[in-house]
């Protein structure tokens, strides 16, 4: 078991007077990493049922939430408890963020498709989260945000279809890299993209069980 899992413990759930269902408790901390404005605080905000903000506000160094969701599996009622960390991406905190990578169990990616700098800079995140995470490996999903700007749109789909083959290259096969679509704005795929996270997620947990 790798020591990333910073909590796995059996217990049993009620559900609504039935019997009790026996399944798992699973803790565990992602981030949400990428340039400066591409909406990575809207997509946690939305995805947690915050109000949305439709101005971009500066995060310092790093924001964190905590979120928890019950999941039937295989018969099984599943609680995973999600430390949502959110980096901030201006260039003057690049020197504090590697401490906030410590621990993570994966992450999404995310590139605003108005502006081409932000895709063009991945790499930069990729090599930042690898550098600061678990040898290992860390599941990753792509994420396209502002989807609801799509007339602005600076980005060319087959470039980014290339990125993200590589990208699984660049990991050795180890975890697939999905790429979702999004808008915070309209919620387009935002709980999908933590979803393909958790199942990325999932997948790896049990097979280091």
């Amino acid at each position: 078991m790798s020591k990333r899992i910073t909590k796995i413990v059996e217990v049993n759930i009620m559900s609504d007077g039935a019997p009790p269902v026996k399944g798992h408790v699973y803790v565990f901390k992602v981030l949400l990493i990428g340039e400066g404005g591409v909406g990575k605080t809207n997509l946690r905000r939305r995805y947690m049922g915050e109000h949305f903000v439709a101005e971009y506000l500066s995060t310092v160094g790093a924001d964190f939430a905590y979120f928890s969701e019950e999941i039937e599996e295989n018969g099984e009622i599943v609680t995973y408890k999600w430390s949502i960390w959110d980096l901030a991406g201006q260039p003057k905190f690049s020197n504090v963020r590697p401490v906030f990578y410590q621990g993570a169990f994966g992450a999404l990616l995310c590139f605003d498709i108005t502006r081409k700098e932000t895709f063009e800079n991945l790499d930069k995140w990729v090599d930042e989260l690898r550098k600061n995470t678990h040898t290992e490996g860390t599941p990753i999903v792509l994420i396209a945000t502002k989807m609801d700007l799509e007339d602005q749109i600076q980005i060319d789909w087959d470039e980014v279809e290339k990125y993200r083959e590589n990208l699984v290259k660049r990991l050795g096969d180890r975890f697939e890299v999905s790429l979702v679509k999004t808008s915070s704005l309209t919620g387009l795929n935002v709980k999908e993209a933590f979803k393909v996270l958790r199942g990325s997620i999932s997948k790896w947990i049990k097979e280091e069980e």
